[in-house]
Parts: C-alpha cells; sequence; structure tokens
C-alpha cells in the first residue's frame, strides 16, 4: 500500500519522519512518501529523512515560527489561511501512485489537532483516495488542554475522514523514562506495528509471493465507515532449526506444521487480548483484517485460518480479512491485527468527560485544581438536607 504521509505538528512530524527513516533501511520497496506541516520553525529544522522541499512552515505572519502553544482553535485557524501551501505542498510531492492519504498527529497539540480536520476536508475535496488519520491521543496525566485539543479534534475529524486509527499515548510509558526515551520509544513502537500493515500487500520479490494478499482494498473494506480503529501487535522469535538426522526430521514434520499453526494463533489471539493501541473490548469490534509477517517457511496457512476463525467467532462483527507478508531473512513472526467499528472505549469516553470539565475550567477562569475543589465541594453539599424555609 502505497502511502502519503502528512504529518501535522512535532508529533506528527517526527513519526512521519521515523517512517521514512524506516522506508530507507533495507526495505525491498519504498511505500512512504512524506510531507511535514507544523507552524514552529526548530520542529521541522529537526528532521532529519523527509526531504527540506516536503517541509512547510505555516502561520508565519501570526506566530513568527514560533508554534501556536497548545491552542488548536489557532493551528485550525492558521492552517486554513495557508491551505493553498499546504496542498500545493502535497501536490509537488507527488500523488500519483498513492492508494491513501495518512494524516499522522498528536491528537493533543495545537498545530497537529488543529490542522488535521482542515487539511482531512481539503484531501477529500481533492483526491478520490482514501483519508485516514495516525492519531495518538495524550495519556492520562498530560492535562485537560491537551485532552479538550483531543475531544475538539476528533469530534471534527470524523466528519471529514474515512477512518481514524487511534493510539493511546499512555500504552508505551513507563515510569522512570525521559521525556526523550519516551517519545522515541513510543514513535519507534508506532512505525514497527504499521509498517506490518502498509507493506503487506508489496511483493518484497518473485520467489516470496504471499498466499493471500492484503492489499489498499481489503483495508478500506475493514475501516472505511468504521470511525474508530485501532491496531494490535505481537511478534517472537521463531525457535532455531535443529540440526536433527534426516529420519529424525521426517518424524518431527507434521509436528513443526501444528507448531507453526499454534503460534501464529497464540500471536494472534495475544495481540487483540493484551497488545492493543487502544485499550478497548475487542469483542464488541465491527471488522479486523490480520497480517502475519515472518520469514516464509515459518507462515503457516492453517494458522492463518484458524485465526479467522477464532476472530469471526468472538467480534460481533464476524466480518475478518487476513493475509500473510513474506519477509525473508526476518528474525521475527509479527501478526497486526486491524479491528474496526470500536464502540464505548473508555479512553475516549475519559477524554470527551474531561474535555467537558476543562471547556468549563477555562470559562469559570479557574485552574484545574480550583474547579476539582469545587467539584467535590458540590457533590458532598448534595448529600445534605436543605432548611426548611418558605418560598420566595
Amino acid at each position: 500500500m502505497k502511502c502519503m504521509l502528512i504529518g501535522l505538528g512535532q508529533a506528527g512530524g517526527k513519526i512521519t519522519d521515523r517512517f521514512i527513516e524506516y522506508d530507507k533501511g533495507g526495505r525491498a520497496t519504498s511505500i512512504y512518501t512524506g510531507v511535514a506541516i507544523n507552524s514552529a520553525r526548530v520542529d521541522l529544522v529537526g528532521l532529519k529523512n523527509i526531504p527540506e522541499r516536503n517541509r512547510v512552515l505555516i502561520g508565519e505572519t501570526i506566530v513568527k515560527g514560533h508554534g501556536v502553544g497548545a491552542d488548536n482553535r489557532l493551528g485550525a485557524e492558521i492552517a486554513r489561511k495557508d491551505m493553498a501551501r499546504i496542498m500545493s505542498a502535497v501536490a509537488q510531492a507527488g500523488t500519483e501512485n498513492v492508494d491513501a492519504f495518512i494524516i499522522v498527529s498528536s491528537m493533543g497539540g495545537g498545530t497537529g489537532s488543529g490542522s488535521a480536520p482542515i487539511v482531512a476536508k481539503y484531501l477529500k475535496k481533492t483526491y478520490s483516495e482514501n483519508v485516514y488519520v495516525l492519531g495518538v491521543l495524550p495519556a492520562d496525566n498530560e492535562g485537560g488542554i491537551y485532552l479538550l485539543n483531543a475531544a475538539r479534534s476528533l469530534k471534527t475529524l470524523s466528519k471529514y475522514v474515512d477512518a481514524m486509527i487511534l493510539v493511546d499515548n499512555g500504552v508505551f510509558l513507563n515510569p522512570g523514562d525521559s521525556l526523550k526515551e519516551a517519545y522515541l520509544k513510543i514513535n519507534n513502537e508506532i512505525v514497527k506495528r504499521f509498517d506490518v500493515l502498509f507493506r503487506a500487500g508489496e511483493i518484497v520479490s518473485q520467489d516470496h509471493i504471499p498466499e493471500l494478499v492484503v492489499d489498499a482494498s481489503e483495508i478500506a473494506n475493514t475501516i472505511n465507515g468504521m470511525e474508530i480503529c485501532t491496531i494490535g501487535y505481537a511478534s517472537e522469535k521463531p525457535p532455531k532449526k535443529n540440526t536433527l538426522g534426516l529420519s529424525s526430521l521426517l518424524g518431527k514434520k507434521t509436528e513443526a506444521k501444528q507448531d507453526k499453526a499454534s503460534r501464529v494463533l497464540q500471536l494472534v489471539t495475544g495481540a487483540v487480548k493484551s497488545h492493543l493501541l487502544l485499550p478497548c473490548d475487542f469483542r464488541y469490534v465491527r471488522k479486523a483484517l490480520v497480517v502475519v509477517a515472518g520469514p516464509p517457511e515459518e507462515l503457516s496457512r492453517v494458522g492463518m485460518e484458524n485465526s479467522k476463525e477464532w476472530l469471526e467467532t468472538t467480534i460481533k462483527g464476524k466480518e475478518v480479512r487476513g493475509g500473510d507478508y513474506p519477509a525473508p531473512g526476518s528474525d521475527y513472526i509479527a501478526v497486526c491485527v486491524l479491528i474496526s467499528g470500536i464502540t464505548g472505549s473508555k479512553k475516549i469516553n475519559d477524554i470527551f468527560e474531561r474535555a467537558k470539565d476543562m471547556q468549563e475550567i477555562i470559562a469559570k477562569g479557574m485552574t484545574e485544581e480550583e474547579y476539582e475543589r469545587l467539584k467535590e465541594t458540590a457533590r458532598l453539599m448534595g448529600d445534605i438536607d436543605s432548611l426548611p424555609l418558605d418560598e420566595d
């Protein structure tokens, strides 16, 4: 699947930059084109892999290259005013062979979350290809203003994109990590997972053709119109080949096939039960798509079919697709499970609940701490009877 990645804001630019770097790292086929859009000059300068001609500084006359300070309404305004420059950069980067546009952004920042719906709206007006969002949600401890930004952006984006593939920032945060270490880890993990999905339809060599091809249409049929989607991922190293004699190898052949099938199924179940990028109850999703990648000799058709059957009998929507991606020379077998039509996500509900509180805090001119104290007092007051006074 050939992707035009449009990185918005600091996080979106860095993740897109990492995708481009990953694409260059000995991959047989290049599948990414990257464009970075930002209101902060220093963030654009710090990118290493996106060509300078594909980097666009917006809002110069308003914020002078210093960013929007987490104000995503300002981010939306400057994107709207500079939309001609943004769309020109997208066109000049080359859209002829693009299968889909992927807007990459933090949902909590100012430039990214503010500009994402505007960019999506113009892409849909200009091109016939699908437009998706790879959106990184703020962790619970990142503060109310970032959650309010995310809520505004998600609500508006849902009108203009074919699907939102969401990642919870908190999934990758570990106590003790420095900010730099945390964000580097998050970016690497996001790219590693999505690359399995986006690269699945590409042919590595004529000697290693997928048995079940997953192309852009399979992805589109899984997520278009489903609104909220996410990815599960799991991987492990296959056991080392033994050096037994010929008779022993023949005796173990059937057992080895069963082991490979069992390994694929185990990885798929682990991916959706424990390793979703947006934690949710996967049983209530509408659709799913499974990609199994790794050394050709470790890929199991039976394992794939068993995994699809398990998902079909587990998820509410019953609609499951799947395919394989042979990767000669790989040290790992990995599975990527794309799930769509997520409803009742606690993370999403919490974002909107806290965003509502944040709007009230801003309207009252209070701090978050003052507001929480006021809420607690009001809660306690509600349990106390009033004095029986005559009505006025």
